[in-house]
């Protein structure tokens, strides 16, 4: 029977939804696995895993955010996707055998991390189907969120890419109420493959539109708002 008694120091951290998911997804692993954990804290804009690094870490994001971001095309940054938790970094080269990263991933916020070596990794799910089944489900989920998404992005505009990114940042941090926007124009330039001249062009628009409102130096998207904008997306595209 799962005990969590090993990984006490980690549940007060986590939020309802993360416990929840946590708990299921460790539901079958062994004690000898929950004493190879270690916690990890990673200061906000760390990178902690560079593409063609040899991959032989995996880290489960408990707390905070993270980005994953492609630097191939010089000079141009883009923040592709961000991460929050329960999320496992390194599972899918694993899962393709893939000796390095793949991906240039980045703490946005302090995070808290578990980490593992890829090999207990491996000598874990590959003997526990529940483990393999939850994180395989949430790697195709993902792939199949960034596909649509950059879909998108080839037939949308400067103004329409921004309102995507700000109505996804909502869905992962909303509330019935407000959110702030903590993100700088650079971050929002690099997360809509925009550039910065562009962003602070269309976020002064969206202010000027009632999309964003405008709090001393804070921006606030609130829930109506947040609404608003699903509607004009749909307006121009199907968004399920």
């Amino acid at each position: 029977e799962f005990s969590m008694s090993e990984l006490d120091n980690v549940w007060k951290y986590l939020n309802k939804e993360s416990h929840m998911y946590l708990e299921k997804f460790l539901k079958n692993a062994p004690m000898w696995l929950l004493e190879e954990f270690h916690e990890v804290n990673i200061s906000k804009d760390t990178e902690f895993v560079s593409e063609n690094d040899p991959a032989n870490t995996v880290y489960i994001l408990l707390t905070g955010v993270v980005k994953a971001t492609d630097i191939r095309v010089f000079p141009v940054v883009y923040d592709f996707i961000r991460f929050y938790p329960i999320e496992i970094f390194g599972a899918m080269e694993f899962l393709l055998r893939e000796d390095t990263y793949r991906t240039t991933l980045i703490t946005v916020t302090n995070c808290k991390f578990l980490k593992l070596s890829i090999e207990q990794f491996s000598k874990w799910v590959l003997n526990d189907i529940n483990a393999m089944k939850m994180f395989t489900e949430a790697m195709t989920r993902y792939l199949l969120d960034q596909c649509r998404k950059e879909r998108l992005y080839l037939f949308l505009q400067g103004e329409e890419r921004v309102l995507l990114f700000l109505s996804d940042i909502y869905e992962k941090n909303g509330s019935t109420d407000e959110i702030v926007i903590n993100i700088s124009r650079n971050d929002l330039a690099k997360g809509t493959a925009l550039s910065v001249r562009t962003v602070n062009r269309t976020i002064k628009e969206l202010i000027k539109e009632g999309f964003l409102v405008k709090k001393g130096r804070k921006l606030i998207l609130p829930f109506e708002k947040y609404q608003e904008i699903k509607k004009r997306l749909s307006d121009k595209v199907d968004m399920m």
